[in-house]
């Protein structure tokens, strides 16, 4: 029964407690017949009687002398105890690197799905300029770029060649040409910005010696923009750029 013990009037309570001395046949005729003239009129103490009946019977199944002797538990259970956390904490360690990995892995497969169509759309557009005549197709818009010195932390193994921000009305554009960053390892970009606060730009997974290419998006503003820094999984920089 859910019902607040503390909702019920000492009367209602006496009486409930009586239930279980009811079904183990305790009660003297007069008290018998008080417990039942209340569940006619209480379905709270109607239910709770119908869950703890059963029990009257299991009751009878217990050996009263196994309780002299207080049960002992076997030699090296708390050291098993101890080695199935550790198991199921590294588990689900791995667990939780696999699923970022995995979303890292699908963000890729939904940048390159992206890419492919637009290079499609590039296709037919230059197409329809063939045909519509030279002169008509519009020139692809040139995005100025700010070239910034992205600097490798000591000792982090990685190496930067380029890297860039684009600024555009709804945010800024990070571009990094690099190799070094651990294969499988996804690592984070953050703008801070001139409060000191630290902005995301996005994720990237770590191709190793590969040279790697990628573009990163934030909503910072780019003259909110005092630094730009990648992170590792642990949250150490590997590069970073004072603006």
């Amino acid at each position: 029964m859910n019902e607040d013990r503390g909702h019920l009037d000492p009367a209602h309570q006496a009486l409930r407690e009586m239930l279980g001395a009811l079904v183990l046949g305790h009660l003297t005729s007069a008290e018998t017949d008080r417990v039942q003239a209340h569940l006619d009129g209480c379905a709270a103490c109607r239910a709770e009687l119908e869950e703890i009946t059963p029990l009257a019977g299991l009751l009878g199944a217990v050996d009263p002398a196994s309780f002299e002797t207080p049960p002992t538990p076997p030699p090296g259970l708390g050291d098993a105890i101890r080695r199935q956390v550790a198991a199921e904490r590294v588990a689900r360690d791995d667990d939780e690197l696999g699923a970022r990995r995995d979303a890292a892995r699908r963000a890729r497969g939904r940048r390159t799905r992206l890419v492919a169509a637009a290079a499609v759309l590039a296709v037919v557009g230059v197409g329809a300029g063939l045909g519509l005549g030279r002169a008509t197709a519009p020139s692809p818009p040139t995005v100025p770029m700010e070239q910034i010195r992205l600097a490798a932390a000591p000792g982090s193994g990685v190496t930067v060649d380029s890297a860039g921000l684009v600024n555009h009305t709804w945010g800024t554009e990070l571009r990094i040409v690099g190799e070094g960053f651990h294969a499988g390892e996804v690592f984070h970009a953050e703008f801070r910005t001139a409060d000191g606060e630290l902005v995301p730009a996005g994720e990237f997974l770590g191709v190793g010696a590969a040279t790697m290419t990628c573009n990163l998006q934030s909503a910072a503003l780019r003259d909110a923009v005092t630094e730009v820094v990648i992170l590792d999984e642990d949250g150490s920089a590997v590069a970073s750029s004072a603006l």
